[in-house]
């Protein structure tokens, strides 16, 4: 018997700390899938699951560690395509934060767009930007960019 098949190999995973603070949300949205003529073809499901407030996140396969002061908002969505064809989206494009009661929108500057659903498919991604950590009133804005919006009021705990 061999002495380094007792040795456990190191996992090589990337490990971060747990959120600093979460909300559920299990919000669910459908916005129209067209075609390149404008015509609506299917519904797109847009589901939000929740929001975290992390001070570590996993970008790129890389460990990102929040500036003193700032924390990532995270928002954990779930995609789906009841299209029989692939589509691809831009996740971040369906969000907007409103931070403060400030007139601005931020966009989610932490992404994996474009995303790819494959056809009859469920696709997990998330979307995040940094804050500081002295913003207490944060909501979020959801809807397409030329379409209908609902506020979100965020209570991060």
């Amino acid at each position: 018997s061999s002495v380094a098949a007792l040795v456990p190999q190191s996992d090589k995973r990337v490990d971060v700390k747990k959120p600093v603070a979460t909300m559920e949300l299990n919000r669910t949205f459908s916005f129209p899938l067209k075609d390149q003529n404008g015509k609506e073809v299917s519904k797109l499901v847009y589901s939000i699951e929740n929001v975290e407030l992390r001070n570590e996140i996993v970008v790129k396969g890389q460990k990102a560690t929040s500036v003193k002061g700032r924390s990532f908002l995270v928002i954990n969505l779930k995609i789906t395509n009841n299209y029989d064809k692939p589509i691809q989206l831009n996740a971040r494009d369906y969000l907007r934060l409103i931070i403060n009661g400030s007139s601005e929108k931020l966009a989610a500057d932490i992404h994996n767009d474009p995303v790819e659903v494959q056809a009859i498919s469920t696709k997990y991604t998330r979307v995040g930007l940094a804050v500081n950590d002295t913003d207490k009133n944060i909501v979020l804005q959801v809807g397409e960019i030329a379409g209908k919006k609902e506020l979100i009021k965020l209570e991060l705990k």
